[in-house]
C-alpha cells in the first residue's frame, strides 16, 4: 500500500477527534439510558405507545455514533502509518457532516436542547475537517502538496530575479557572443582550381636522371 505523507494538521485533526470522542460518548451513553428507561416496567404507563418510538431512535443513535468512533480510529491509525489519502480523508469528513447535519436539523425541529448542542459540536468538528480535506485536494490537483511539503517554485540554478545578466553559462553549450547579428549570408561558393594546359610539342614529360627507360620520342641517328 503506497504510503502518502502530507501534512495533516494535528491541531485541526486532534481537536476534532477529542470532541467527537466525548459528545459520542455523551449520546452512547444517553441512548443505553432511554433503552433501559424503556424496559422498565415502572414507566410504561408514562411512556405508552411511545416505547417503540424511543427504543428505534435510541438504536439508530447508538449506530451511528459508534460508526462515528470506528471512522475516527481509522482515520487516527491511517494518518499515524501515513497511509491516508486526501482522497478518503474528504470522503470521510463528507460522511460525518452529512450525517449529523441531518440530525442537527431534527434537532432543531424537535426542539431538544441538549441535543441540539451535542449535534452542533459534532456538526462544527465534522465541517471543519471537511474544509480542511477540501484545502488538500484541490492542492494536491494542482500539484502543490508533494511528500508532506508544499512544493516551492524555484528559479533554475545561476538565474537570479531581476538579474539575468548574473548568470553563467554552463561548459559544453555553444552561446553566441552577445549583439551577434542574426542576418542570414549567402554562402559563397570557392574558386574552381584552373586547369592545367596540355603538354605541346616539344615538352613531352621528362624523365628523371639516370633512369633507364626511354621517353616516346623518335631518335635522331
Amino acid at each position: 500500500m503506497a504510503k502518502f505523507d502530507y501534512p495533516y494538521k494535528k491541531g485541526i485533526n486532534i481537536t476534532a477527534w477529542v470532541l467527537q470522542f466525548l459528545v459520542c460518548i455523551i449520546l452512547l451513553g444517553a441512548s443505553a439510558w432511554v433503552l433501559w428507561l424503556v424496559n422498565q416496567e415502572d414507566y410504561d404507563h408514562i411512556l405508552g405507545q411511545y416505547e417503540g418510538l424511543l427504543t428505534a431512535a435510541a438504536g439508530l443513535q447508538i449506530a451511528i455514533t459508534a460508526f462515528n468512533i470506528v471512522v475516527n480510529i481509522i482515520e487516527i491509525v491511517l494518518i499515524a502509518k501515513k497511509r491516508m489519502p486526501p482522497a478518503l480523508y474528504l470522503s470521510s469528513a463528507c460522511i460525518k457532516t452529512t450525517i449529523w447535519g441531518i440530525l442537527f436539523i431534527l434537532n432543531l425541529i424537535s426542539l431538544s436542547v441538549l441535543s441540539i448542542i451535542l449535534t452542533l459540536i459534532l456538526v462544527a468538528t465534522s465541517l471543519m475537517q471537511l474544509i480542511y480535506g477540501a484545502i488538500l485536494v484541490h492542492r494536491k490537483r494542482r500539484g502543490t502538496l508533494t511528500g508532506g511539503n508544499y512544493a516551492r517554485t524555484t528559479n533554475p540554478e545561476g538565474f537570479v530575479e531581476g538579474n539575468y545578466g548574473a548568470a553563467q553559462p554552463q561548459p559544453g553549450y555553444y552561446y553566441p557572443p552577445p549583439n551577434a547579428s542574426t542576418e542570414y549570408k549567402a554562402q559563397t561558393p570557392a574558386p574552381m582550381p584552373m586547369p592545367t594546359p596540355p603538354p605541346q610539342y616539344g615538352y613531352g614529360p621528362q624523365t628523371t636522371p639516370g633512369s633507364y627507360e626511354l621517353d616516346s620520342r623518335p631518335g635522331h641517328v
